[in-house]
């Protein structure tokens, strides 16, 4: 045993990796219908093998947070920046505003009441708002002396404290805020499902699920009465019920007549003899014999290229409208497979209105998705590749002027909170940039998320291998304070957000439970969908879970220095 806990001592980044493999397997499992979630794995993990006390390098911690932070300022840099500019986007911008009020208060309450030092109040302030990005940006804080240490506290024991007040308080801002906003509704007299409906009868019921449902191309050799002398259009509006139910379009994909590749148009009328190729789902590919004719089988014929494609809004014409409307007007043959929005995954639905960034995963005929790409703004040329230049100078530049300081009272303070802010900063930058011009150093999508939960993962492995050595200790000194501190910090900022969004906005309930999630920034927001059988909540939710992510940082930090 002692030549095990030996190597695990000595070989630190192997047992990184290791928290981090059984923390995500840990996180599949599942209460109910929730998981615990990857942090949630491993966190626990990362606190059981800390006991043997594991010292992590701070250079580890200090790499892995500033990736993350980077990252995520890439991810919501789009939506952030639409947010602070739009003013369809103003009662989300209040919503963030105060959630961080409430907590600043709630925060400082317990702070004062328990007499916590700075170290312990930002990690219930991570904790009990589910934001790791406090974390990593109080952890900077405290090592660059930018937040003062109490008397005789080195930075390592600060870090231990800190991871430590977090593990304490992060289970009950997970699971303890689901339930008090799936109770929120009920108490002030609200069904979610029934206000949900309210909000657009016409299709908000609609969900533009495309990936059930995948099309195919196969030809016909026009003999059947059917369509002969009428149009391309004609025959494109008889299936045209098959998108409302399977989301695919039938679409005529190629004309020949004796021989010859006719150009297409809907009004071209067709003839007896015309071979025509065919883009539909199998449902109504299958009525191709009866209704057409003969089927043919050349190959190069049915030789049309298809494609996936990573698209990217920046087109101001499409902010505000619907998804619907989108693939209505300008989605000819493409199908929307996934939808991103700061790094967080929508439900494809119709009703779900566009914002600045929203990033489309779609695939398709290649000439469709090219058309298509055109109308929405760009698509990302290789979803696999990363533009290391800029995204190294971005993280250099930024994290530069992050840790340019003032002093006040002979304290040094970072303006902007130290380097690892700097780079959020910078990865915001850099994310709206590339929203509005793709002449930008590209962040592929898959690899900003990658990045994200790779560097989230380690960061929290480290801290909670650094605080596992002296939890114990903290449990016994200080435990049972820090939950009741985080359970009140959790409750009262759900609680006051959701009655301003009702009482003072005058948010539908859907609406606001999705917009108090995200001010809360939590990550389960499908548990809401499900309820209000709509993607209202996700609509609401994602513009105040960016904006909070650096209020709440903000928040931590000036209380941390007070305290």
């Amino acid at each position: 045993m002692n030549f095990i806990i030996e190597y695990m001592q000595t070989n630190v980044v192997l047992v990184l990796f290791l928290v981090l493999g059984l923390g995500h397997l840990l996180g599949k499992v599942k209460i109910g219908s929730l998981e615990l979630g990857s942090t949630t794995g491993i966190l626990a993990v990362g606190l059981v093998v800390g006991l043997i006390h594991i010292d992590v390098p701070p250079i580890v911690k200090g790499l892995s947070f500033t990736l993350y932070l980077f990252s995520l300022g890439v991810m919501m840099g789009p939506a952030f920046i639409h947010l602070l500019f739009s003013r369809q986007a103003f009662k989300y911008l209040a919503v963030s505003l105060f959630a961080g009020v409430a907590m600043a208060v709630s925060l400082y309450f317990v702070a004062v009441v328990f007499d916590l030092n700075s170290a312990t109040v930002g990690g219930v302030a991570a904790g009990a708002m589910t934001t790791s990005a406090i974390l990593a940006a109080a952890q900077d804080a405290l090592s660059n002396g930018s937040i003062p240490l109490s008397e005789g506290m080195s930075v390592s024991d600060a870090g231990a404290m800190l991871g430590g007040a977090y593990a304490l308080t992060y289970l009950f801002g997970t699971f303890g805020l689901i339930i008090i906003l799936k109770l929120l509704p009920k108490i002030v007299g609200k069904d979610i499902a029934v206000e949900a409906a309210k909000l657009d009868t016409s299709d908000s019921s609609t969900i533009l699920d495309t990936t059930r449902a995948h099309a195919s191309l196969r030809a016909w050799k026009i003999t059947a009465p059917d369509f002969i002398g009428k149009s391309i259009k004609d025959l494109e509006d008889a299936a045209e019920h098959s998108r409302d139910e399977e989301g695919v379009p039938t679409l005529v994909e190629k004309v020949i007549r004796n021989g010859d590749t006719l150009a297409l148009n809907a009004n071209l009328v067709l003839q007896k003899g015309d071979i025509i190729c065919i883009w539909a789902t199998p449902s109504i590919l299958v009525k191709g014999n009866r209704l057409l004719g003969e089927e043919v089988t050349d190959n190069k014929l049915l030789d049309i290229q298809t494609e996936s494609a990573e698209l990217v809004l920046t087109n101001k014409a499409l902010v505000g409208k619907s998804l619907r409307e989108l693939v209505t007007k300008a989605g000819r043959g493409v199908t929307v497979e996934r939808m991103v929005r700061t790094g967080n995954d929508l439900p494809v639905r119709g009703d779900t209105t566009l914002v600045a960034g929203d990033v489309l995963f779609v695939s398709g005929p290649q000439s469709h998705v090219a058309e298509f790409s055109k109308s929405l703004g760009y698509k990302v040329k290789d979803q696999l590749s990363t533009d290391f230049v800029s995204f190294g100078l971005f993280v250099a530049a930024f994290g530069v002027i992050g840790t340019i300081s003032i002093n006040l009272a002979g304290i040094n303070l970072a303006i902007l909170g130290g380097a690892s802010m700097g780079a959020m900063i910078g990865g915001a930058v850099l994310g709206w940039l590339r929203s509005r011009s793709p002449m930008f150093g590209s962040v592929a999508a898959p690899a900003t998320d990658a990045i994200s939960t790779l560097c989230l993962g380690i960061f929290i492995a480290a801290v909670a291998l650094g605080a596992g050595g002296s939890l114990l200790e903290l449990i016994q000194s200080q435990g049972p304070v820090l939950i009741i501190a985080g359970m009140i910090v959790t409750t009262f900022c759900a609680i006051a957000i959701f009655l301003f969004g009702h009482f003072v906005l005058q948010l539908n309930v859907a609406l606001n439970v999705g917009a108090t999630y995200g001010a809360m920034t939590g990550t389960a927001i499908n548990e809401f969908v499900k309820d209000a059988k709509s993607s209202a909540p996700a609509v609401a939710f994602a513009l105040p879970g960016a904006l909070c992510n650096v209020v709440f940082i903000a928040v931590a930090l000036v209380v941390m220095a007070i305290v």
